[in-house]
């Protein structure tokens, strides 16, 4: 079923059409909370905490916008709200790299998953905001204007956000990690560095 219907079933109370809608946004949803909170217990206590907060508020939800931001700044809340609460130590969840044995050598792998760890390690070394608009917007590779709907600001300044986020994290690389090579910066923004 579409998501337009769901969201206009939903709307006149069907509880079946809320928890498919929410089931059809719990991997986002948990892997926003996991980037932000950096530990799966966690991050599954905020998604379990913002699932149950959406669906009973649901008929509050404005069904003439997107719904994935909505239930988005819902899981951003409660996770940020999680984190304040209990001091969790901001942590990006890391991925174990996979590689094809004809194209990465065990020393290759080494060697990237070494650098992956440094990035990681500068990531936390910015301040709040920042993380959350780059693991966003390179990491989760949502489009701006997701970004927009769920921190509730305006596109353009996600834009500037992300820019001066890149600029401090640049300056963190070269301040306190000067072996980490420029490239890896450049892979994580395309992508590569959370596949």
């Amino acid at each position: 079923m579409i998501e337009v219907e769901l969201i206009r079933r939903a709307k006149t109370s069907d509880r079946h059409a809320v928890a498919e809608l929410l089931n059809a946004h719990s991997q986002q949803a948990y892997r926003l909370a996991l980037y932000i909170l950096g530990i799966k217990a966690d991050a599954e206590d905020a998604t379990q905490n913002a699932m149950a907060k959406a669906f009973s508020n649901f008929q509050r939800f404005d069904e003439q916008r997107p719904f994935a931001p909505w239930l988005l700044r819902i899981v951003a809340h409660e996770a940020l709200n999680l984190k304040r609460a209990e001091k969790v130590r901001f942590a990006f969840w890391q991925r174990q790299a996979q590689f094809e044995e004809s194209e990465e050598t065990l020393e290759s792998a080494v060697l990237v998953r070494a650098e992956h760890q440094e990035l990681w390690r500068a990531v936390n070394r910015l301040k709040e905001d920042d993380r959350l608009v780059l693991t966003m917007g390179y990491f989760m590779e949502m489009s701006e204007g997701e970004i927009a709907a769920t921190l509730g600001i305006k596109p353009g300044t996600v834009k500037s956000r992300k820019h001066n986020a890149l600029a401090r994290l640049r300056a963190v690389v070269l301040r306190e990690f000067p072996g980490l090579r420029p490239e890896v910066l450049e892979r994580s923004a395309s992508g590569e560095a959370s596949q």
